[in-house]
């Protein structure tokens, strides 16, 4: 918990500008089939605490179950935000029990790059781990974005070759996506979760957005 809140209290400058949520916890379920993560964030404009639970297939790398929740109260300190994500997801534990994920395994953290704000380069990022190496490249793709001048692009991560994703439309939940950041990933088992930043226009600043790629390695 003083983790939580000292990486709670280093992202408050970026929280003012835009929604960066900030990674609570992630695991995996004994046997590697489903990842869990949990955020919590500011909103900017309302200056709401809210949080997110996300269950991810990772054999199909693909969303099981999400959930996310907003509290009308502004003025939240770190240590309140971090009482209240506490509280919800406690209340969630009849879904992480139908996953397997009331205590989530965290695995091995392959690489981890500090949070950053701002648009990022569309040009490909490429990171070196025991795992391979992962290599995020954006992709130019139409989109029914209408709030946005920025161009929209969708990405491929690949890791030692082998494809993870490549999109080739864009979901409603990524219509204005303009840029995106590798941060993160896990291995436990066979089971590999990649924690990817996209980034689109906010309220008062580029939103940055985790989106989690996972796979069953060999």
């Amino acid at each position: 918990m003083k983790r939580l809140l000292v990486l709670l209290v280093a992202l408050s400058s970026l929280a003012r500008a835009a929604d960066f949520p900030h990674i609570v916890q992630q695991g995996f379920s004994r046997d590697a089939r489903y990842h869990l993560l949990v955020t919590s964030w500011i909103q900017d404009g309302s200056g709401f605490p809210a949080a997110a639970l996300q269950i991810t297939d990772v054999r199909r790398n693909a969303v099981a179950y999400r959930l996310q929740h907003t509290w009308k109260q502004d003025g939240v300190s770190a240590a309140r935000l971090a009482a209240l994500v506490r509280t919800w997801r406690a209340g969630q534990l009849n879904v992480l029990k139908r996953y397997s994920l009331i205590s989530p395994l965290p695995g091995e953290r392959l690489f981890n790059v500090l949070p950053q704000s701002g648009y990022p380069s569309a040009a490909p990022i490429s990171t070196l781990t025991k795992a391979g190496t992962f290599t995020l490249t954006s992709l130019p793709l139409a989109s029914k974005c209408t709030f946005s001048d920025r161009p929209t692009l969708g990405l491929a991560l690949t890791l030692g070759g082998r494809e993870l994703q490549r999109d080739t439309r864009l979901p409603a939940s990524r219509a204005c996506a303009s840029g995106y950041r590798l941060e993160t990933a896990y291995r436990y088992k066979s089971g590999l979760a990649v924690i990817v930043r996209a980034y689109s226009q906010g309220f008062e600043g580029p939103d940055a957005l985790p989106l989690v790629v996972t796979a069953a390695l060999k």
